[in-house]
């Protein structure tokens, strides 16, 4: 750690760079641990105790939600419905929304 400090670039063996990332994995508070694990986002520690406390035996948490993800792959545009292309279309004028 001190050749890092001083500008040096030494070689890093697997059982270094393990000692290195491990804090950061087990961390179930990290971005990193949350990406691993495919959650939508990181709840901080708070979140995470409020919903062990409130939901008791519940499996659900909202940052395991895959099917409510506002990252997930956008739905094909022609899988919709007339109805769900019509209220597209009027936010996209709401907006001022243009395709490109």
């Amino acid at each position: 750690m001190e050749q890092w400090a001083r500008g040096e670039h030494p070689t890093v063996d697997w059982g270094c760079a393990w000692a290195m990332t491990r804090v950061i994995l087990t961390d179930r508070g990290s971005y990193s641990f949350a990406a691993l694990s495919g959650w939508t986002y990181a709840p901080s520690g708070t979140e995470q105790a409020l919903w062990d406390i409130n939901a008791g035996r519940a499996k659900y948490r909202p940052w395991t939600d895959r099917v409510h993800d506002p990252l997930r792959p956008p739905h094909q545009v022609s899988m919709l419905s007339e109805s769900q292309r019509a209220d597209r279309e009027k936010l996209k004028r709401f907006f001022h929304i243009e395709d490109d």
